[in-house]
């Protein structure tokens, strides 16, 4: 009985121990930003001023439709900082502030009579080095990138 008691003991400090040695991600608890602003030009032409800003910045058109007035972009890679998203911390650091973090950004553009919107689509990944600790990451956007894009859209 004082075997079993030790094994089961010594199990639980081996589980307990090896729970320590695990990566933690303290996911972002904010909501994802978007911006919205008001235009006064007409709703084809601040689609086409749309498209040219997201293809100058490298961004690849996924899809559009002028009549229902969106263009979504596929992922491209960009580098954001802790200022442009929140993709989570561990033990404290935020993830954005290492060298090992990838993160990509797509674009949605909606455009109707009166207001455009541009919401980001985040995507990130914690790269240490061994592959069995790489993490999927969870990133929001806190709206900075959005305000970059409207600008270079409507001015």
């Amino acid at each position: 009985m004082k075997k079993l008691r030790h094994a089961v003991v010594g199990l639980l400090l081996v589980v307990v121990g090896l729970g320590g040695c695990t990566a933690t991600n303290e996911a972002p608890v904010i909501i994802s930003e978007y911006f919205a602003l008001e235009h006064l030009s007409s709703k084809q032409e601040v689609l086409s001023k749309a498209k040219q800003a997201l293809l100058r910045d490298g961004f690849q058109i996924l899809s559009t439709d002028l009549e229902a007035g969106y263009i979504s972009t596929s992922l491209k890679h960009w580098k954001l900082t802790p200022e442009q998203a929140n993709c989570g911390a561990t033990r404290g650091q935020d993830y954005l502030e290492g060298n090992h973090t990838k993160t990509e950004v797509a674009f949605n553009v909606v455009v109707d009579d009166k207001i455009v919107i541009v919401r980001s689509n985040i995507q990130g990944e914690y790269l240490p080095g061994e592959p069995a600790q790489d993490l999927t990451l969870h990133c929001v956007s806190r709206g900075v990138i959005e305000v970059e894009m409207v600008k270079k859209i409507l001015l």
